[in-house]
């Protein structure tokens, strides 16, 4: 259906571009810097979770249409949702969306050439030329597009009612494409119980807890090596959800992974939040860490604020003191001069 793939990517886009707009043109700059970061969430998207994917496929051993959706799921570059769930629960957004855009350009070499060694490795067999790799390189393009468009808005807009505003809306436009993806999954379904599709062949609870394994497992190795690194412990979840939530919308087991992947990192960021790794207080009401973003700087806005206040107010103290001591030198002037004209 063409217009249920203009509504996603529309979504997708509006998405991507709401966080990447969220965070502050200094904080990109700094994270697009910070090299040791995103090579360390690259190595474990790229190399971690496509490894442990395809060791997960020769245990279980699972049949080629369940087998080879996973290996594009952990083949695919960090997803929007990625950078949707470091925004909600105040990870590092502006790691996080410089991860993306760097696995999403890279992911145009990595994800094709993981799929060709994992799957002949796993079936002996060549099935890369049978997936529909346009579709996949047309998301990619949209998240690119996307996360420049955000980019040069926070350039451009560089005022904390902005990002609220983009924050806000990136924020909708994430709930409406996962009902979206939920009803149009249902609604294919539907119109297709009489094929063999991905989710006919998943119908046994193994299929499903294979589905889920390399989410959890990646989120452990890639935070303890983030943790061996010596990471700040925002960066640590980043590096963890970029390199676990991976890019469901241009993976065709998207019905299989998009609640297990969501399910393990909510659980995953609320119990680091408790333990005081993200940049919202541990101590603070989960509602309000969830509808407040702390990636906005309203404190820098506030502080300067105070400090021209008190610019001012220095400015009319010195001002009445000079005043008060040039009156009293006149009086001492003026006192000196009748004293001589006194007999």
């Amino acid at each position: 259906m063409i217009w249920a793939t203009v509504v996603t990517h529309l979504l997708l886009f509006f998405l991507v571009m709401g966080m990447a707009s969220t965070v502050d043109i200094r904080d990109m700059r700094k994270q697009l810097r910070n090299w040791k970061g995103i090579c360390i969430g690259l190595f474990c998207q790229f190399f971690i979770l496509p490894l442990i994917g395809y060791l997960i496929i020769l245990i279980i051993r699972l049949t080629i249409p369940v087998g080879i959706a996973l290996l594009i799921v952990v083949s695919s570059p960090g997803g929007s949702y990625s950078n949707w769930w470091c925004s909600v629960m105040n990870a590092d957004l502006g790691l996080s969306v410089s991860m993306t855009s760097v696995s999403t350009c890279l992911g145009c070499a990595f994800l094709p050439m993981n799929l060709f060694i994992y799957s002949y490795a796993a079936y002996r067999s060549d099935v890369v030329h049978s997936i529909n790799f346009g579709m996949i390189f047309i998301s990619l393009a949209v998240v690119i597009v996307a996360i420049a468009g955000g980019i040069f808005c926070s350039y451009k807009i560089d005022t904390p009612r902005w990002h609220k505003i983009a924050n806000i809306a990136g924020n909708m436009s994430a709930i409406a494409l996962v009902g979206f993806s939920l009803v149009l999954s249902i609604l294919e379904d539907e119109s297709k119980k009489s094929e063999q599709t991905i989710c006919s062949s998943c119908n046994n609870v193994v299929d499903y807890v294979a589905v889920g394994l390399p989410c959890l497992i990646g989120l452990g190795v890639a935070t303890v090596i983030a943790s061996a690194t010596k990471r700040p412990k925002p960066e640590r979840l980043a590096i963890a959800v970029e390199c676990c939530y991976q890019n469901t919308g241009i993976a065709t087991s998207a019905v299989l992974t998009i609640f297990t992947e969501a399910l393990s990192v909510c659980i995953y960021l609320i119990t680091f939040w408790k333990l005081g790794w993200t940049k919202a207080p541990k101590n603070e009401r989960l509602c309000t860490v969830i509808t407040t973003s702390y990636e906005i700087h309203e404190d820098e806005e506030c502080q300067e604020k105070k400090e021209s206040l008190v610019a001012i107010v220095d400015g009319g103290e010195e001002s009445v003191e000079n005043e008060e001591g040039d009156a009293s030198i006149n009086a001492q002037q003026t006192t000196e001069e009748y004293t001589l004209l006194l007999p």
